[in-house]
């Protein structure tokens, strides 16, 4: 059965059964699975924005592909021109069909209180030894809900020639900072096998490192995802293998993006191992302390970017060349090493967005750095990251 993370959450899980059991007893639409299944999936669509059409799409692709015999997938969906609903897939002689679980009044979906809503739901009524969690919305990695230049920059492109980018948790004026997102995961007292990020420039190491104790494995994209999200028919099935095979789930990404043309062929992907992130933190702390003097002067001409701001500095860069930049040969080695064990595996086609984002330097995870003429509020709330916390960049 599901460990829980620390010896502190038996208490927590004490808790949580209690307050489950309340609502369950408030609640007429569904019983609990009496068998735990192997896994259990939520699928987490906040789609009441621009992505909406999308939501819609993408449950097509998943009723095409694999339906587990021993396991569950659950779908949160919030679009733009519906109540939300949290429903499970399920197999009626040939077809695959929406069984609806609950339907909610209007809500918003970029909340941290619907997704632990959702989450909590999901182990209330299909039990499992195993929890995973699909995060599917808009994103903009560790910068701070409001943070507008992003999702400006995701419009500059938009034509008929451009297609749609999800650019987390968009909801009207209302967003998920990732301080909310690890408090809804926080609230779950099982620890997830794996976090998948459908959304926007996630892969991010500020993003991986404040999930660390959450998941066991990310999968993410350091640049924008295309509207068309991940080929849902292609990886359900990798992901209801006993042991899911992520590596798998990365491979039909990139392999759909790769076989587009034009500014379609646009993808990055990698796969991150939460347990070395610790290691990965304490080498990074002690190469910036060894090259203060570096760090202070240090500007970022000719380093690779995965955002596409032109008329401002850029907020998010490749972390494993910043680093080859700033540490010795010695330094850059070890760091090498212990990133490897961090991401064994990454993907990306040659370039995203066409001439946009030439994909020079692909190290799997991106990283912000401080530089002139960025936002005073982006750097104070940088400062307050458990990345930043951890290494010390900006002190």
């Amino acid at each position: 059965m599901k460990r829980f993370r620390h010896n502190i959450f038996g208490l927590k899980a004490l808790i949580f059964a209690a307050i489950s059991a309340s609502i369950l007893l408030g609640s007429c639409c569904k019983e609990p699975l009496d068998i735990p299944a192997e896994r259990s999936l939520l699928i987490y669509m906040a789609a009441d924005n621009d992505l909406s059409e999308f939501s819609f799409t993408n449950m097509v692709k998943l009723k095409d592909g694999f339906l587990p015999k021993n396991g569950n997938i659950i779908v949160y969906q919030d679009p733009s021109d519906a109540l939300p609903r949290l429903f499970r897939l399920v197999k009626q002689g040939s077809e695959v069909k929406e069984e609806l679980i609950e339907e909610y009044p209007e809500e918003n979906s970029a909340t941290s209180e619907v997704l632990a809503r959702c989450l909590l739901r999901m182990s209330q009524l299909f039990p499992a030894e195993d929890y995973a969690l699909i995060m599917w919305s808009h994103g903009t990695g560790w910068l701070p809900a409001g943070t507008q230049v992003i999702h400006k920059a995701s419009q500059t492109l938009l034509d008929v020639d451009y297609p749609m980018v999800k650019t987390f948790g968009k909801d009207g004026l209302r967003e998920m900072d990732l301080d909310e997102l690890v408090s809804a995961i926080s609230s779950f007292p099982y620890h997830l096998s794996f976090i998948l990020f459908d959304a926007c420039l996630m892969g991010g190491i500020e993003v991986a490192y404040a999930l660390k104790d959450l998941a066991d494995w990310i999968v993410a994209a350091p640049t924008e995802i295309m509207g068309t999200g991940f080929p849902y028919d292609k990886i359900m099935q990798p992901i209801f293998l006993p042991q899911p095979d992520l590596e798998a789930v990365c491979n039909e990404f990139y392999r759909f993006y790769n076989e587009q043309t034009g500014v379609s062929k646009s993808a990055t992907i990698a796969l991150y191992n939460t347990q070395v992130l610790s290691a990965l933190a304490a080498s990074v702390r002690s190469i910036f302390e060894a090259n203060r003097d570096k760090l202070n002067d240090f500007v970022p001409t000719g380093l690779q970017y995965y955002d596409r701001l032109t008329s401002r500095p850029h907020l998010f860069y490749d972390l494993d060349h910043f680093v080859s930049q700033i540490a010795s040969p010695l330094e850059y080695a070890a760091f090498s090493e212990i990133l490897n064990q961090m991401i064994p595996y990454k993907l990306n086609t040659p370039s995203f967005y066409g001439s946009a984002i030439p994909l020079f330097h692909f190290g799997g995870i991106s990283t912000y750095i401080p530089v002139t003429g960025q936002q005073s509020g982006i750097r104070e709330a940088y400062k307050k990251t458990e990345w930043n916390k951890a290494v010390g960049l900006l002190e």
